[in-house]
């Protein structure tokens, strides 16, 4: 299973004089060879680490309420501020319908009719594409996608960090001097990043889904609050942009809304934990319906109150526009930190996995698996936190991460891979290509204004220099 640890650590013990279960030709056998020489006579103990799935659906439901219910569920409002009620309304019901349907392609696409498991998304693209088209195609996105999650909520931690620490935090403001807040947010990555593996982090995703409900719940009735306060409408008019702004403002909210729905990236891997029987299409399809109760009520209701309160004057992340009580936002800041940390790793992971296992299956002797998780894992850490320190616009890398990772994953290679799995025809075979097409012009629109957007930002912009 390549969602799990393939290698273990080998302890030495003195009462250990019996016979090692091994598996053939793996490394084992060459890690045995090699310290006991030709005899195979034991005196050591090896700690068999490919566990058997045993996560059930309630695992699968906040691993993928984590993974899917992002920090990028506040910037809703500030997506709507470009593309007004109806059509803010319309592409959000249209993603979550298409985001429900494609989890339910991969869900059922992870069971091969012989019973065999795609525990993973490359895989699954390497069994149904081809294993070198597959291979290249699917890794190349996911791994992207996961990269890109990892910078945007490291941006999102500190963001919020700043907003616990400044009372001026708004908009740009938060930008400005934000490297020291992504830094101590880098800094706890370094430690959840040497948990060994995926179901490891069932208690991280656990806190991470309870945070992203909490942070969620205080939006929406701090907004409605806010907005029954307003003595009259916000403005909701931008006439303030230049039309270029404008129009690329638009481009960048079409991905801004298609990032809120990240999670069938790791859903494969998720699905890999779970035990068998029953089926796990059917363990998982519970697991995908609870968490979807959980994204309909909070992305609707972030997205309308958000914007009925603030209009066109509403931040990145709707929580920076609410300064009062400060006590509880301040609490409200603090939950976001704790869900990215907590989505944090459940993006890294997949990727932690795919380096180690490559690094140990091309050596002879490979490393020990603490040293090799040390080193990659702290070296990946390192480099998410710079990036983000010099990129650090959440709302312009929803938009650009969404365009070259999350819609491709999300919404295009499942219909993809579906038709080229099942064949099917008729209503069932336009439906998707619709969604297949449809997103397909979504992500090239928002990689269009996204882009555009950083460079303007970035050209003139210090993560280090202070308000």
């Amino acid at each position: 299973m390549a969602g799990a640890t393939e290698f273990a650590d080998i302890k030495f013990s003195d009462e250990a004089t019996g016979d090692v279960e091994l598996y053939d030709g793996s490394p084992y056998d060459r890690e045995l060879a090699r310290l006991t020489g030709e005899h195979q006579v034991a005196s050591f103990e090896v700690e068999v680490a490919r566990p058997q799935p045993k996560a059930s659906w309630h695992h699968a439901a906040f691993h993928t309420v984590t993974a899917v219910v992002g920090a990028g569920v506040l910037g809703l409002p500030h997506s709507f501020s470009f593309l007004g009620w109806p059509a803010g309304l319309l592409l959000l019901t249209l993603l979550c319908g298409f985001s429900i349907y494609t989890s339910y392609l991969l869900a059922a696409m992870h069971e091969t009719p012989s019973g065999e498991r795609l525990n993973t998304y490359r895989e699954m693209g390497e069994a149904l594409l081809g294993p070198r088209k597959g291979r290249l195609l699917v890794a190349c996105v996911q791994y992207t996608l996961m990269l890109g999650l990892c910078i945007t909520y490291s941006v999102t931690a500190g963001q919020s960090l700043k907003g616990v620490a400044s009372d001026d935090c708004n908009g740009k403001d938060c930008q400005e001097g934000i490297g020291g807040w992504i830094v101590a947010f880098g800094v706890t990555q370094l430690l959840l990043s040497q948990v060994p593996d995926f179901h490891s982090l069932w208690w991280v995703s656990l806190l991470g889904a309870l945070m992203s409900c909490g942070y969620c719940g205080i939006a929406v009735v701090m907004s409605i609050i806010t907005a029954k306060n307003n003595p009259q409408p916000p403005n909701t008019s931008l006439d303030g942009l230049s039309r270029a702004d404008l129009v690329f403002g638009v481009f960048n909210a079409l991905g801004g809304v298609a990032f809120t729905f990240g999670g069938q990236a790791v859903l494969p891997e998720i699905q890999a934990t779970l035990a068998r029987p029953p089926s796990t299409l059917q363990t998982m399809m519970r697991g995908v319906g609870l968490s979807y109760v959980v994204v309909i009520l909070a992305y609707y209701g972030v997205a309308i109150t958000g914007y009925a309160a603030f209009g066109a004057g509403v931040s990145s992340d709707v929580l920076l526009n609410i300064k009062e009580p400060a006590g509880l936002m301040a609490a409200a800041n603090l939950m976001v930190v704790l869900h990215v940390a907590a989505a944090w790793q459940v993006f890294a992971m997949p990727i932690f996995d795919a380096v180690e296992t490559s690094i140990r299956h091309s050596m002879r002797s490979p490393p020990r698996p603490l040293v090799l998780r040390l080193v990659f894992r702290s070296a990946y850490v390192v480099a998410v936190t710079v990036v983000a320190c010099l990129l650090p616009f959440f709302g312009e890398l929803m938009g650009l991460i969404s365009s070259v990772g999350l819609m491709p994953i999300t919404f295009i290679l499942p219909p993809v891979m579906w038709i080229r799995a099942r064949q099917p025809r008729g209503a069932e075979l336009a439906l998707n290509l619709v969604i297949a097409g449809t997103c397909s012009v979504i992500a090239l629109l928002s990689l269009i204004g996204s882009a555009r957007n950083i460079a303007v930002l970035a050209a003139d912009f210090d993560a280090w220099a202070g308000r």
